[in-house]
């Protein structure tokens, strides 16, 4: 691991090295950096690899002031702007896909994205599958921690500053993005609680850079669930 220090506090990243093209890995709410090792342990050997801990999750500091989801947009670009990177390919789970797609609004050194469940907006994701599909086939072990740790991380925030930040999130909105995206973007989604309507609900919009990757038998945590998948889904993304 290794540190960067922003207006707020340290964050904390991890880079592998690698000569292909970076990819810049975000992480979920409530979780962190080591939620992409089954994920990174299966992508070629020569990937540079870069993870981050977004403000008050993993090892990074725990911001004493209001902050929003532009501001860990703000946070990727500066360690961008650190390690002198030009162009990278950004994956994305959930939140981390909602910041990923802010990322490439705001610049042009983020040449495609992967959004693992990463929601045009949550209101659509809300009532997009059936039932509750979160978990997928994890074990009960699986689940326990995956709750357990972002029980932990919310608990670190002071109530306000948690309030003001979710707020943004449930504020955000990127399907005017998505139609005017000129760069790939590949959606994946766990096929789980998958309807005729689901499609539809997640409000994607008609775009040839667009592509769709269902994984079968899947629900929203992927990175854990289906690394694998998720591996062949970033090895097989092309950016012409």
């Amino acid at each position: 691991m290794a540190t960067i220090a922003a207006c707020w506090g340290e964050m904390d990243y991890r880079d592998s090295g690698g000569s292909e093209q970076p990819l810049l890995l975000l992480h979920g709410t409530g979780c962190d950096t080591s939620d992409w090792i089954q994920v990174i342990e299966r992508l070629s050997c020569e990937r540079r690899c870069i993870a981050l801990d977004f403000r008050g999750h993993g090892r990074s500091a725990v911001p004493t002031r209001p902050f929003t989801l532009g501001c860990l947009a703000d946070d990727v670009l500066h360690l961008v702007d650190h390690l002198g990177i030009q162009e990278s390919i950004i994956v994305g789970h959930s939140l981390g896909g909602m910041v990923a797609m802010e990322v490439a609004r705001r610049s042009r050194r983020a040449v495609g994205l992967v959004l693992l469940e990463g929601w045009t907006s949550l209101s659509s994701a809300g009532n997009a599958f059936d039932a509750d599909r979160s978990y997928g086939s994890l074990s009960q072990t699986a689940i326990a921690r995956i709750q357990r740790k972002a029980k932990e991380t919310r608990s670190r925030f002071k109530p306000e500053i948690w309030h003001d930040f979710w707020e943004s999130v449930e504020n955000f909105d990127a399907y005017g993005y998505l139609e005017q995206a000129g760069i790939p973007i590949c959606e994946v989604f766990g096929g789980l609680g998958r309807n005729d309507l689901t499609d539809q609900k997640l409000r994607i919009p008609p775009n040839p850079n667009i592509r769709w990757v269902w994984i079968p038998n899947a629900g929203h945590y992927l990175p854990h669930e289906s690394p694998v998948e998720v591996a062949k889904a970033i090895n097989t993304f092309s950016v012409s």
